[in-house]
């Protein structure tokens, strides 16, 4: 019997609603739907079978434990000015030189493209001019020979960390990534734990998952900016 795969993802609402009026007037209704994502959500899954008129009798769903274990997750305050990308130099230790060990293996993400292009940039200040080469962004405006290539680059070592957005998805395993960086508390939490599931697909190994987050976004900072405005 004919189907149609689905990925979900941060698939927006009007790109769904188009799939709904296809799959509505335009494809046979004996046609199987398959809706694949790394974090459906109830919330998700509730509005896809609704927008794509799905039966209940004729829904089957299929779920896998996401858990890590292996990966360590922390959330530290972003403690400098956006635009230097400051907190970001923990990467490279100061003074790197071309002598040096390689850092380990890691995945920054960010909102947009520009960002995400910006913060290499940062990163290529931290290193000798011949290394810069070493850290590199990838997006969804880069020709598919080129993130093929990247993608070699990263398993084989060759690249050390990529400045990426969400272009860099589901699919794209590898073994050692042993640090993923979400940039801001920009995306929804789905995303976030499919960027954070990037970190070391190799179970034996222990990696980590970084959310560098606004001030506005801690407790203790809401607490004493409500405390200065009754002063």
């Amino acid at each position: 019997m004919k189907h149609i795969a689905l990925l979900s993802g941060e698939t927006s609402n009007l790109s769904i609603e188009n799939l709904a009026i296809c799959t509505t007037y335009i494809l046979s209704s004996n046609i199987q739907l398959l809706v694949a994502s790394a974090t459906l959500t109830k919330a998700v899954l509730s509005d896809i079978t609704c927008l794509l008129h799905i039966q209940a009798n004729k829904l089957v769903v299929i779920c896998c434990s996401s858990d890590q274990p292996n990966i360590k997750i922390e959330v530290r305050k972003i403690r400098y000015a956006l635009s230097s990308y400051a907190d970001l130099v923990f990467l490279i230790p100061a003074g790197f030189k071309v002598s040096d060990p390689p850092p380990q293996k890691f995945l920054i993400f960010f909102n947009n493209i520009p960002e995400s292009i910006n913060a290499a940039c940062s990163l290529h200040r931290c290193l000798p001019s011949e290394l810069r080469v070493k850290i590199k962004w990838f997006n969804a405006d880069m020709l598919m020979t080129y993130k093929e290539v990247e993608l070699e680059n990263l398993v084989s070592g060759e690249t050390w960390g990529l400045c990426t957005t969400a272009s860099f998805g589901m699919g794209m395993d590898i073994a050692d990534i042993f640090l993923v960086i979400q940039w801001r508390a920009t995306c929804k939490i789905a995303a976030l734990w499919q960027w954070f599931c990037r970190a070391v697909q190799n179970q034996e190994l222990t990696g980590m998952a970084l959310l560098l987050a606004e001030k506005q976004y801690f407790d203790y900072e809401q607490e004493a900016k409500a405390a200065r405005k009754m002063r």
